[in-house]
């Protein structure tokens, strides 16, 4: 994974990529981005991608030794505001 796929990282890829592959945590405090497919150095590059481009409080978690992105709670004031206009009406349960 480079550094190439910034320009493609915007607020509707995130919305989509939400939709498929987020999910709020139980509480509601944060947000996952499941990235299971990727190693963890790729994750961290997205943790950073995201912080880069979004301003977003990421961290890597590490879910049953896969990668998993968290979305700290400090920054889902931000991500819900990039992501909603985007989000299909049948999806905005995960952003709750």
């Amino acid at each position: 994974m480079t550094y190439d796929l910034l320009p493609y990282l915007n607020s509707v890829s995130l919305a989509y990529w939400a939709m498929d592959d987020g999910a709020a945590t139980t509480s509601g405090s944060g947000f996952y981005l499941h990235t299971k497919g990727f190693t963890f150095a790729e994750a961290y590059k997205l943790a950073s991608m995201l912080h880069y481009v979004f301003g977003l409080n990421c961290t890597v978690q590490n879910h049953k030794n896969q990668p998993t992105l968290y979305i700290r709670a400090e920054s889902i004031p931000l991500f819900r505001s990039l992501v909603t206009p985007h989000f299909h009406p049948i999806m905005m349960y995960k952003l709750r």
